[in-house]
């Protein structure tokens, strides 16, 4: 049995979707560190990131984590924070991209 998520991106992404998986990666990395250091700044705007090119890139998901992780950061509120993150990593380590016409 397979964890994957099947997630349905459009097509004309799929030359520019790797590149778009690797920053995610790397800004992921940066959250966690953000994290470690309680860096409230650091944290918001890389939720804001997140919340802010998911659902364009097809992925409503990390639209949603990114919102969250960001509007925590605002109130400077690690609460829940941590949990958002472990599933930002879990869903870009699950991911299963499917592309399909959507003109």
């Amino acid at each position: 049995m397979s964890n994957k998520l099947i997630v349905k991106v459009d097509e004309d992404l799929e030359e520019i979707m790797p590149r778009y998986l690797e920053i995610r990666h790397k800004e992921l990395g940066e959250l966690e560190e953000a994290i470690k250091a309680e860096n409230f700044d650091q944290i918001r705007i890389l939720g804001h990131k997140l919340k802010g090119t998911g659902s364009s890139y097809g992925f409503e998901e990390l639209t949603r984590l990114g919102g969250l992780i960001e509007n925590k950061a605002c109130d400077k509120i690690m609460t829940e924070i941590p949990e958002c993150t472990a599933k930002v990593r879990s869903y870009l380590e699950n991911i299963e991209i499917e592309y399909v016409p959507m003109d």
